[in-house]
């Protein structure tokens, strides 16, 4: 998939990098960063997933692809790693913390998008969808109030509104 276009607004995200069945999108308008895992192991049988990344996608399902989409249409500057552990439905983990830009590279692999995607996140928690803002990881949607809105606030100071 060279492009992907997600439901909420319509919002385009172009390919600029990609790995096997792992690929990384990006949209320049918002400085938003896509990075897609199909990857995932069985640990009981160390068989690799035969997942697409339009299976990853196709299993982002009610809420979820809602959430996705919310956090990929209605934040800027930030990544998100969408990845399909084996035999579930597709998780997601996206940090508002870390901005697209530190992390574009032409020469960059998926691998290396995902090794900086790793290391520039707290300790995650053992949720299934997980929110960062400010240093910290949440559960998607618990995000405390004054955290966000001091993120908020952050933003509109660094956009000169």
């Amino acid at each position: 998939m060279k492009t992907i276009t997600l439901g909420l607004e319509g919002t385009q995200f172009n390919q600029i990098a990609v790995g096997g069945e792992n690929a990384v999108y990006y949209n320049g308008e918002l400085n938003n960063l896509i990075i897609v895992r199909t990857d995932a192991i069985n640990e009981e049988t160390l068989r690799k997933n035969d997942d697409t990344i339009e299976d990853v996608f196709g299993y982002l399902v009610r809420d979820r692809f809602e959430y996705f989409c919310t956090s990929a249409e209605y934040f800027i500057n930030s990544t998100i790693l969408v990845h399909k552990p084996w035999h579930t439905t597709t998780d997601f983990v996206a940090n508002y913390d870390l901005n697209p830009k530190t992390l574009l590279s032409p020469n960059r692999s998926v691998k290396g998008y995902t090794r900086a995607f790793n290391k520039a996140c707290p300790e995650l928690l053992s949720y299934k969808l997980i929110e960062i803002m400010s240093g910290k990881a949440y559960r998607y949607g618990d995000i405390p109030e004054e955290v966000f809105e001091a993120y908020d606030a952050k933003l509109e100071n660094n956009l000169g509104a």
